[in-house]
């Protein structure tokens, strides 16, 4: 027997969260049949377009570095040298990357428990428009609106104490190079503006690949691509302008990317008349989800661990590289081989 206490509307949504988040996360063993094997070649049209997502991110970093390296004015020397840009490159985008990073429990979370809700089935849950929702798409709403949200708590962040962090990071040494700090906060304060459609793009990528399909973000990304490349020729090749026409051309590119993917995703992980959730409860007047942040966040801890882990090492081989004498040369060959391994570390 409850109490009236344990009664209450916000205790049976608990209640069902708890039992969602079980069942979601067991497997739903009991009620989910064995999925049949699937064949190679399911495998390949699965496996090569993950892949390309996979180098998408290290390949577009590699784009910057090469046109920033070869795109300085002839004979320019100090802050406007190639060598000086790609030194600043290299914090600033181990900076923003790893402020991303920090957040892939969110991906992590949106596969697994997408997975799970299409293997468990659909319930008679009806949206505004009378019709019964997809299995998965309070997952896909919850990870849409909790992406959304730390994406714009991160960008604030960022754009509050990026200076003073970045400072700290590369060390006195490498901050008393001529315009080095400053271009660094320059870039990492344009690609701040981007860290909610990124965050967003990710879980909807998450969502995609849990769905199985592989080949709408694979179209995303080369919206991307194309719009990177094109924005680095123009920006720093022709306009100059650049590590921070490098930073505007990938903030368009993610932008363009996300956008590119939004209408995809809800087409084929939302039934018609269903929307992302991106808008406040109160504003569309929408049932609340099963799933909510809370399940998410249970993800982070095993997944923060191995994160951190890795931002660390990275971060510390930066560091020290921005230690070393002879700056901003050695800073801006640590970015070049660090580039060149990410690009290489999926084949490996």
């Amino acid at each position: 027997r409850l109490s009236k206490e344990d009664d209450t509307p916000s205790s049976r949504r608990s209640r069902a969260a708890r039992s969602a988040v079980t069942e979601l996360r067991a497997g739903a063993a009991a009620s989910i049949p064995a999925p049949p094997p699937p064949t190679n070649r399911a495998l390949s049209k699965f496996y090569f377009p993950c892949l390309a997502l996979w180098i998408s991110g290290p390949l577009l970093s590699l784009v910057d570095t090469s046109f920033i390296g070869l795109s300085a004015k002839a004979g320019a020397v100090g802050a406007a040298g190639s060598a000086a840009q790609l030194a600043a490159l290299g914090p600033a985008t181990t900076f923003i990357d790893g402020s991303l990073y920090l957040f892939a429990f969110l991906n992590v979370a949106t596969t697994n428990l997408y997975a799970s809700a299409l293997a468990k089935g659909g319930d008679t849950k009806k949206n505004r428009d009378g019709i019964s929702e997809l299995p998965g798409e309070g997952v896909v709403r919850t990870a849409a609106k909790t992406s959304l949200i730390s994406g714009i708590g991160l960008m604030f962040l960022l754009l509050a104490v990026a200076r003073p962090l970045i400072a700290l990071y590369i060390g006195p040494e490498a901050a008393a190079s001529p315009g080095l700090l400053d271009s660094a906060h320059e870039y990492v304060k344009i690609r701040a503006l981007s860290m909610p459609t990124s965050l967003l793009g990710g879980v909807l990528q998450a969502a995609l690949l849990g769905a199985k399909d592989s080949v709408t973000p694979l179209v995303a990304i080369a919206y991307s691509t194309v719009i990177n490349v094109v924005g680095d020729y123009l920006l720093v090749n022709r306009f100059h302008m650049g590590l921070k026409g490098a930073a505007i051309a990938t903030l368009l590119a993610q932008l363009a990317g996300t956008a590119a993917m939004i209408p995809s995703a809800r087409s084929k992980l939302l039934a018609r008349g269903s929307s992302l959730g991106l808008l406040p409860r109160w504003f569309t007047k929408g049932e609340p989800d099963e799933i909510n942040s809370k399940t998410f966040l249970k993800f982070a801890a095993p997944v923060l661990t191995l994160i951190l882990g890795k931002i660390s090492a990275f971060g510390f081989m930066t560091n020290a590289a921005a230690g070393l004498p002879g700056q901003p040369q050695t800073l801006a060959a640590h970015q070049i081989a660090l580039s060149l391994f990410f690009f290489a570390s999926p084949f490996l």
